[in-house]
């Protein structure tokens, strides 16, 4: 552990000693009581919701700054920048370390194609819904994750009552790799029938879903080999899927 590390680490122990010191009774103060050790586990608790609460606090407010057309803009810069990433590691077809693992770069460049793809889909919805009223309250009405949510009294005190952030927060719980609850989810939200081609993009899904979960094989034990033209056709009908989405967005 480096000495910033350990200094860090020691300033965090002094910090929970005080705390629980304050909390207990001269008699108490045995680090070995079950007193110690049950507000010890309390700090840690409260340690890491502190830590959760920031992080959703500024996902938040990353959301609001930058929107749902920013959103898209870095998806696309991403997704080009995975595509000239392929290019350059899949261009040294002629050695012999590429020939035996260019399944793997392909594979992982696929998958992770994918996880941009899931990653721009939900920070966009979450987008729109901190953006616009008519968004935020269609959400609440139509999107089930969002309406028949459960709310404890704590949950409602850490997030200042507001219905935006908890709308958000429940929105998060959408799996955004099935694509069409997702085009179900955007409807709901949007209040508009969305005219997308689905079909490519399930599939291109589905294909990472063996990649990951399977290690590259299909249900049927079947290996899956791709090639450096399934990728980039893959990463193109990404391309065209979230431009066509963006555009529809765009026109409300």
């Amino acid at each position: 552990m480096s000495s910033v590390k350990e200094y860090l680490f020691d300033i965090q122990n002094e910090r929970a000693e005080e705390w629980i010191r304050e909390r207990l009774s001269d008699d108490q103060l045995d680090e070995d009581s079950e007193e110690w050790q049950q507000l010890a586990s309390e700090y840690s608790n409260y340690q890491d919701h502190l830590l959760e609460e920031a992080e959703w606090e500024a996902e938040l407010k990353w959301l609001k700054e930058n929107g749902s057309s920013n959103i898209h803009r870095f998806f696309v810069d991403e997704l080009n920048a995975l595509k000239t990433m392929a290019e350059s590691n899949l261009g040294h077809s002629t050695k012999m370390a590429f020939m035996l693992h260019s399944n793997i770069v392909v594979k992982m460049s696929y998958a992770y194609a994918v996880t941009l793809l899931e990653s721009f889909l939900g920070d966009t919805l979450k987008a729109l819904i901190t953006e616009r009223e008519d968004f935020l309250h269609n959400a609440i009405r139509n999107v089930e994750e969002v309406s028949k949510a459960k709310y404890s009294l704590a949950e409602l005190a850490e997030t200042d009552l507001s219905i935006c952030n908890l709308a958000v927060k429940h929105a998060t719980e959408i799996l955004f790799h099935n694509i069409p609850k997702v085009k179900k989810v955007y409807e709901q939200v949007l209040g508009v029938k969305l005219q997308l081609d689905i079909s490519k993009v399930s599939k291109i899904t589905a294909l990472r879903h063996d990649i990951v979960h399977r290690n590259g094989y299909s249900k049927d034990n079947e290996p899956i080999n791709l090639n450096a033209q399934d990728l980039y056709q893959a990463i193109e009908d990404i391309r065209e899927f979230t431009s066509s989405l963006q555009k529809q967005i765009n026109a409300l």
